[in-house]
């Protein structure tokens, strides 16, 4: 998805209000046309967010066991019913 930035103008929140509007060719009262509108979104695409990947289940879970603590605990409870069942 393009912006209608280019490399030489600066970041648009850097700008004034007054600023962007000039720089996007945008009158305040009047804002843009549906032509205009239509043009920018088939130029630039929808002004949106591209939506995160969910994980699945078993990611989630795998990802719990790759910390270092979850695994000294889950071989303390291995240790620990190991020695149960041989203790008596």
């Amino acid at each position: 998805m393009a912006s209608p930035q280019t490399e030489n103008q600066p970041l648009f929140h850097t700008l004034s209000a007054e600023q962007t509007l000039k720089t996007l060719q945008v009158d305040e009262k009047r804002g843009l046309s549906s032509t205009e509108v239509a043009a920018r979104i088939q130029q630039y695409g929808h002004n949106e967010l591209p939506k995160p990947e969910s994980e699945s289940l078993w990611e989630k879970i795998r990802e719990q066991f790759e910390d270092l603590l979850v695994r000294i605990l889950c071989l303390a409870a291995v240790i620990s019913f190991v020695v149960s069942l041989f203790g008596k």
